[in-house]
């Protein structure tokens, strides 16, 4: 298949490269606190459930008209450009300086709306 054919490829050009580095050591820009790289992504993918779809599926959705989905859209590029701005995004150097204050506040917040927004079944 495609897919298939394009990882095959891209491994083997990292490869004759030297740019195949296998786990979290010596990554371009990643840490290796894996507490923090999976509260992270724990943190993204409730998110992403919360908002209704992954962040493609969000782009695309706004791309046929809907406004939910555009504002989830701009919301994350106006989110990557304030943790960056404001020492929250992490490094290759390790976590950032109020990194994991944002990610318990951001799990926080998400788990009180996942929480208080259900809806009733009907039985």
């Amino acid at each position: 298949s495609g897919v298939g054919s394009f990882l095959v490829a891209a491994f083997a050009v990292n490869m004759i490269l030297g740019q195949f580095h296998p786990g979290f050591e010596n990554q371009p820009i990643a840490h290796t606190n894996h507490v923090w790289n999976f509260l992270g992504m724990v943190l993204a993918g409730l998110a992403f459930v919360l908002a209704g779809g992954c962040p493609g599926r969000q782009l695309f959705l706004a791309g046929e008209g809907d406004m939910d989905a555009g504002i989830f859209a701009i919301g994350m590029i106006v989110g990557a450009g304030v943790a960056h701005n404001f020492a929250i995004a992490s490094s290759p150097k390790g976590v950032a300086a109020f990194g994991p204050a944002a990610v318990i506040m951001g799990l926080a917040f998400c788990l009180v709306v996942g929480l208080t927004m259900r809806e009733k079944m009907n039985a």
